[in-house]
């Protein structure tokens, strides 16, 4: 178990300010990708149970954590996030990387790996395959509702919290699994202290839901390009469950599948210790076990 903290770096990438934390070490590099509305920092618990040696980067998506929000006149674009992950592999100075990305996180992994399918050693997506198929009809409906909504997020600002344990309490109740020592520690990477008490420190317009429709087929081809093995990982009580997950599991060449018993959709704060367990064995080149147990 390794007991040494990050330090911190920022960067420029598509424009913005971000902010990477590492965790130095002489072995492979390790690139972490949070979800939405997560930070670099909550996979902090999961980087304690990985391989010392192994030299562990996270990044601070654009508009969360400590990373730069866009402008007042801007948006949140979802490919903007692979160009700041291609900005931040440029300047890690390695040939190839170990890349492991959680919900959104994943999504931008299987572009990235899709896009530059030679860099990309070992590939680890935890709930990460994509969103629920969306109807193109809900188009017109989805761009009224984006522009209406937008302007009331950015009028009302961001939700306050009198202290830290407002927020881990909070945190639990979307995670009743978090245990109240690592509730406030995420707590601490999700919020700071401003004048008039704890805020997240994502960008409040991330909760608007963006106008463009998902559709799983558009990822289809950067998976199809996707040439090295990828280690899937599933939480046992997740609701991340779609019809077409199988179908979209079909579109990679070489695949594995990992079930944490007792997690959610938020593996790596649940159950960080198997999680740890199932990527070092595979980034080892063995095959993890078909179920792991949660703790």
């Amino acid at each position: 178990m390794r007991d040494d903290g990050p330090v911190e770096r920022r960067l420029q990438a598509g424009g913005l300010e971000q902010r990477l934390l590492i965790w130095e070490g002489d072995g492979p590099t390790l690139l972490l990708l949070h979800g939405f509305l997560d930070c670099a920092g909550s996979f902090a618990p999961l980087v304690r149970f990985l391989p010392p040696d192994y030299r562990i980067v996270a990044l601070d998506f654009r508009g969360h954590g400590e990373s730069a929000w866009v402008g007042p006149e801007a948006h949140y674009n979802f490919y903007d996030y692979v160009r700041d992950v291609r900005a931040v592999i440029d300047q890690l100075d390695r040939e190839r990387i170990f890349l492991l990305g959680h919900s959104m996180g994943g999504g931008v992994s299987l572009l990235f790996a899709g896009s530059w399918p030679e860099e990309v050693e070992r590939l680890v997506v935890v709930e990460g395959l994509g969103p629920p198929n969306e109807s193109v009809e809900d188009g017109p409906a989805r761009m009224r509702r984006w522009i209406r909504e937008e302007r009331r997020v950015a009028d009302r600002g961001t939700r306050s919290f009198p202290d830290l344990l407002s927020v881990a309490r909070r945190l639990q109740v979307r995670q009743p699994a978090l245990e109240g020592e690592r509730a406030l520690e995420l707590a601490g990477w999700l919020a700071h202290e401003q004048q008039d008490g704890w805020t997240w420190r994502h960008d409040p317009r991330h909760q608007v839901r963006n106008p463009k429709i998902y559709r799983s087929s558009t990822y289809a081809p950067f998976v199809a390009e996707i040439g090295c093995p990828v280690l899937l990982v599933t939480g046992s009580e997740s609701w991340y469950r779609w019809p077409d997950l199988e179908e979209r599991r079909s579109h990679l060449r070489d695949w594995r599948r990992v079930d944490i018993e007792g997690a959610s959709h938020m593996i790596h704060h649940d159950c960080p210790e198997p999680l740890a367990a199932a990527v070092a064995s595979f980034l080892a080149g063995a095959e993890p076990a078909a179920v792991l147990a949660g703790g």
